[in-house]
């Protein structure tokens, strides 16, 4: 089965990477870059809404089912895909985002629509991978260039996820069950960055073009897996350990984020907390838990992608960004300050956000099926509050000082307005990201009984 809307948007991204990396003007690359997926998200929107109006069309060609339109989580994060390859093309830092990077940021995106797009396993193993052959060779060469060399520690974690889920998927194919979702899981853990497989994740959020980072990390194609592959599996002692070792990651990261002097580094943190919370949610079987978990999921990837990119933005104005005293200036950049603020707060729950209603329902889905673990969910979102607001006050407060640097241009007002208007709104009608229970998950029958095999 495929879905012929991602799949569009996903083709129409790598011919925009295409055109990106001919050209050798980083500016023209950005704003290029940021017209194709401004149009491809306004495209896709336009169609979703004819599709909904007329019905959803099912095709058949060459022994394949094609679908115009999809429901619950499938149909909406084609559309949170597009928003993260805004942020990350709108704000990206033409100092340390060169065409070819900003190539590589559009057809990483592009491959997580294809991921999107597709729901036979082999098709998604091979996707998977390639989107890390994109960011690998990207590495490669910025170390050339004189970057720091990324490139071996990247693959070293990630090639072994890749050989976890090809290696999975074989064996769910054959009918090896339990041993296909331990490597699946582990594969999981590489790619979403639960401890201690987390290293790779700090390295590159503390030296790689945060951009690169966003399209990778965003998207989290370990929750597609979750979602599409893991779900009529998991269950039993296995899923429980492996939510405990995801909370574990939530606290873990909130406690280390408190504690950073570099904004990047406690950026880098912060997601990984996030991303640990939502990885834990995900192997909730109530359908309260569950939901919080799926809007959880694109609350992320819209909020973290905002805040990652506006540091970029601040980084490149101001230089590398300490937090061991305030050195910033409100008055000087409110509008970044406000995005940066909102942002980081839409992450870890702000009321009215659709970040605040993830949480709570993740909170109530927990307290009855993860007794012992459910309050990491709140100790995690608390401290990483704090360390969103300790990051606020050291960056945009401190001193009347002002060394040039420009507020939010109208292309990154552009891209954090559509974020932040969206957070709103879903916060106000979050329907509209997941329109119900078990509806939600799309072709996904996530809320029924788990089928376990102690695996």
């Amino acid at each position: 089965m495929i879905y012929l809307q991602p799949l569009f948007a996903a083709l129409a991204l790598l011919l925009g990477g295409l055109r990106v990396a001919a050209l050798d003007d980083a500016r023209r690359a950005r704003n290029f870059a940021f017209g194709v997926v401004a149009a491809t998200a306004l495209a896709l929107g336009v169609t979703a809404l004819v599709f909904r109006w007329i019905g959803g069309a099912e095709l058949h060609a060459y022994g394949l089912t094609l679908l115009c339109s999809a429901e619950g989580w499938r149909e909406s994060s084609p559309f949170v895909d597009l928003l993260v390859a805004l942020l990350a093309v709108g704000l990206a830092p033409v100092v340390s985002h060169a065409p070819r990077t900003i190539a590589a940021i559009l057809q990483v995106i592009a491959l997580a629509l294809g991921i999107l797009a597709v729901d036979d396993p082999l098709a998604l193993g091979g996707l998977w991978c390639a989107q890390l052959v994109v960011v690998t060779l990207e590495l490669r060469r910025l170390s050339r260039t004189g970057a720091p060399p990324l490139a071996a520690g990247f693959l070293r974690y990630q090639g072994l996820a890749a050989l976890c889920l090809l290696g999975g998927l074989y064996a769910l194919q054959r009918g090896w069950t339990e041993e296909g979702v331990l490597a699946l899981l582990v594969a999981i853990a590489l790619r979403e960055a639960v401890v201690p497989a987390h290293g790779w994740l700090t390295t590159l959020v503390e030296h790689a073009p945060l951009g690169l980072v966003v399209a990778l990390v965003a998207p989290q194609t370990g929750v597609y897996v979750q979602l599409s592959v893991l779900h009529e599996h998991t269950g039993g002692e296995l899923a429980h350990v492996f939510a405990a070792a995801a909370a574990v990651t939530g606290v873990i990261g909130a406690l280390l984020g408190v504690v950073q002097t570099s904004a990047r580094r406690a950026a880098g943190w912060l997601v990984i907390s996030q991303t640990g919370l939502i990885a834990f949610g995900l192997e909730n079987h109530s359908e309260v838990g569950f939901t919080g978990a799926m809007l959880g999921w694109q609350v992320m990837a819209l909020s973290s992608s905002g805040f990652l990119m506006t540091i970029a933005a601040l980084e490149a104005r101001r230089g590398a960004l300490s937090l061991q005293q305030p050195g910033g200036s409100f008055a000087r950049t409110p509008r970044m300050a406000v995005a940066f603020l909102f942002l980081g707060f839409a992450s870890v729950a702000l009321p009215l956000t659709l970040g605040f209603v993830a949480e709570d329902l993740l909170v109530q889905g927990s307290v009855e099926e993860f007794p012992q673990v459910w309050l990491a969910v709140i100790l995690s979102t608390a401290l990483n509050g704090y360390t969103v607001m300790r990051c606020f006050f050291v960056l945009f407060s401190g001193t009347r000082r002002h060394i040039g640097e420009q507020d939010l241009s109208r292309r990154e007002i552009a891209a954090v307005s559509v974020v932040m208007g969206v957070l709103l709104i879903g916060g106000l009608f979050p329907r509209v990201f997941l329109p119900s229970g078990a509806h939600a998950a799309g072709s996904v029958d996530a809320h029924a009984p788990a089928k376990t095999s102690d695996s």
